[in-house]
């Protein structure tokens, strides 16, 4: 096990060297946002994705030609779809508050298209009062156009060259085994939003919380981590 110190101003003031986490980053649909799990379930349903494949990478690795193309198209139309039931995690703002206060860097990873990110930052975080939209200053923002795709570590590793923090005091936080190896194979803290349809990737997280700004209690208190889970999920 590895202990975490608490990531705040007064704990880094007392002993500077500890390790803990000094940035964290999000996976967006689920994560920042509540579940869109019918779009998701439907989407698999249209495309035909085979178990045990994700659906992007069924697409790019399995069709070719208009099937492809053909393909995407109808993943967009889809994630169009659920960008109007798009809300914002319960207890984000929460933890987003504690981050700010405590100077800990945020940024997404996200396997979903440009137009919705857009659309996450323009229109919901853009319908919070004004004194709450400087806590969303993800920098930086990575949709899908950035290759390879969760659960390739290769977008956090970028980030941790990016921040100048070493991939050991990130946490990278999400709703999906595909997150978790995502920081697990970046040898990152791998943190699970728990939902009832999702309790199966919990042997795969270093850290699990049932509401999002549970991770400010984890951050606050510092932690302990199993930095040996298993490369697989």
């Amino acid at each position: 096990m590895v202990y975490y110190s608490p990531s705040t101003k007064e704990s880094v003031q007392t002993d500077p060297t500890a390790l803990r986490i000094r940035g964290v980053v999000f996976d967006m649909d689920g994560t920042l946002t509540t579940p869109i799990n019918e779009h998701l379930k439907q989407m698999r349903i249209e495309v035909q994705v085979p178990d045990g494949m994700g659906t992007l990478e069924y697409v790019d690795s399995c069709l070719e030609g208009e099937a492809h193309e053909r393909a995407h198209q109808r993943i967009v139309e889809i994630e169009t779809e659920a960008m109007a039931s798009m809300e914002l995690s319960p207890g984000l703002v929460n933890l987003l508050q504690f981050l700010q206060n405590n100077g800990i860097c945020i940024g997404v990873i996200t396997r979903n298209n440009q137009k919705a990110v857009d659309h996450f930052i323009n229109n919901v975080v853009g319908r919070q009062p004004h004194e709450h939209k400087g806590l969303f200053s993800f920098d930086p923002l990575l949709d899908r156009s950035f290759k390879p795709t969760k659960p390739s570590p290769d977008s956090l590793l970028h980030i941790s060259k990016q921040w100048n923090i070493p991939p050991e005091q990130l946490m990278m936080v999400g709703d999906h085994g595909d997150d978790l190896l995502c920081g697990v194979r970046a040898g990152s803290v791998a943190a699970l939003l728990r939902y009832d349809d999702n309790r199966h990737f919990e042997s795969y997280a270093h850290v699990v919380v049932d509401r999002i700004d549970g991770l400010a209690e984890c951050l606050a208190a510092g932690f302990e981590a199993n930095m040996s889970i298993a490369d697989g999920v």
